[in-house]
């Protein structure tokens, strides 16, 4: 059993690479996720809570598998992947979730011809630091603009930097603070998480 997984393991990294030499920028890692910083991305979301998860960028499907394993159900996850390739091999590998084959700029459109109305985290697997900055900040403003007023956006990156440009994040009114550091990634990886800026309460003045 375990020895038929990790062939089918290889060959989702097998297509995964063939696509990346075909389009590097635009899918950014050479391998798919690792587990363990799937399953740290997973850890970031809270499954008892209402509403639906989005997965922006779901390649192989490891970071949805964790998702699924941490308790997310099936019928709460959403994974918007751009390659149709790779549509086909997370809806093969999990029949029981919804696969949406779109661009994530487009995500409130997508979203809204889905019916899907209330979103409490989006977990993107996309590669926010090489792609266009205008880029970068219409998936943001898209992500936010169809989370719930306390939902996250979870994202992992490679290396100290955060993955959200300081400028953008500024604009959009959000904060990040990273959440956990997957050392056995390769490459090593770092998880960020953002949400709304909360603005505090002004101090009453005594008298």
């Amino acid at each position: 059993m375990q020895s038929n997984e990790t062939q089918r393991d290889l060959v989702r990294n097998l297509s995964f690479l063939k696509l990346w030499l075909q389009r590097p920028v635009s899918l950014g890692a050479v391998m798919p996720s690792s587990k363990s910083l799937a399953a740290a991305m997973a850890a970031d979301i809270d499954p008892a809570a209402q509403g639906a998860v989005v997965e922006l960028g779901g390649g192989t499907g490891n970071i949805t598998a964790a998702l699924l394993e941490s308790g997310i159900d099936p019928k709460d996850l959403v994974v918007i992947e751009q390659e149709a390739a790779l549509c086909r091999v997370i809806s093969k590998r999990f029949p029981d979730i919804r696969v949406i084959c779109g661009d994530a700029t487009k995500l409130r459109r997508l979203l809204r011809a889905a019916g899907i109305d209330r979103v409490k985290a989006v977990v993107s697997g996309l590669p926010l630091l090489s792609i266009p900055k205008r880029a970068e900040r219409l998936i943001l403003a898209q992500a936010f603009s169809v989370l719930a007023e306390d939902g996250a956006f979870v994202q992992f990156t490679y290396g100290p930097r955060p993955p959200v440009s300081r400028t953008i994040a500024a604009g959009l009114d959000i904060v990040g603070d990273r959440s956990h550091w997957v050392l056995d990634n390769l490459p090593p990886a770092a998880v960020w998480q953002y949400r709304r800026r909360v603005e505090m309460p002004a101090m009453a003045c005594s008298a």
